[in-house]
């Protein structure tokens, strides 16, 4: 997704003790969240003293007033001002098959709180969409429908193939590479392939397998719970 080029967190990670609470935490928090399908969300700014290896991340995506999001572009944020969102962020439900995409590192996201969900059938990608334009009162998609009204509030069903944007204040980011790897046990590392090339972007995930083994938010915090959990309390 084009429009996560802009969106900037501030991040912070956890080590020894603080993770394994912070792992007991957000599993939690999955479980609260039962059989919703999982969602996704490449992020590059993870960088300093935690980098892209940490397991779990917790972000503060800025306010879609904030100056750093002022030039995303008119059209991106047309829809989430008229949308009413405060804090974007945009996800998927179809990840990248690998442990970097585009965007950077492939994380499963866990949003905190109050939180919205908002997705449109008809618009793929919002930062890079060309299929409609900007009207003068409002946007357009093909055969002149108000693109705003094809956006829909409330969480898409599994295998929804747009964008998916939330509205929320915080959320934690679970490295897909780092749980896949060395975390969620030897049949999820079975998944794994190591891609050797000087590539940024790396295809190392079997995306069926990942997909078909991590379907739901209730999944994940059993993983948490269990495999992850005595894998950390084990290496005190």
């Amino acid at each position: 997704m084009r429009s996560q080029e802009f969106v900037t967190e501030l991040v912070t990670g956890a080590i020894g003790e603080h993770l394994i609470n912070r792992v007991d935490k957000v599993a939690d928090i999955c479980a609260t969240m039962g059989n919703k399908p999982l969602l996704y969300r490449q992020v590059r700014n993870t960088r300093g003293m935690y980098g892209d290896k940490a397991l779990i991340i917790k972000a503060t995506p800025r306010g879609i007033r904030d100056e750093k999001l002022l030039g995303s572009g008119d059209r991106q944020n047309h829809v989430l001002n008229k949308l009413g969102i405060e804090h974007a962020v945009f996800a998927t439900m179809d990840p990248h098959p690998g442990t970097q995409g585009k965007f950077g590192a492939n994380y499963f996201m866990v949003p905190i709180g109050e939180y919205k969900v908002y997705s449109s059938p008809q618009v793929k990608d919002l930062g890079s969409d060309t299929s409609y334009s900007i009207g003068p009162d409002f946007m357009h998609v093909a055969k002149n429908e108000p693109i705003i009204d094809t956006y829909k509030e409330g969480w898409p069903s599994a295998g929804f193939p747009n964008e998916v944007i939330l509205d929320c204040e915080q959320y934690y980011l679970i490295n897909v590479g780092e749980f896949v790897k060395k975390y969620a046990g030897k049949k999820a590392r079975q998944m794994y392939s190591r891609d050797d090339t000087v590539m940024k972007i790396k295809n190392d995930i079997n995306k069926e397998l990942l997909t078909s083994r991590f379907k739901t938010y209730n999944d994940m915090a059993w993983y948490l719970r269990n495999p992850v959990t005595n894998l950390l309390k084990a290496g005190r």
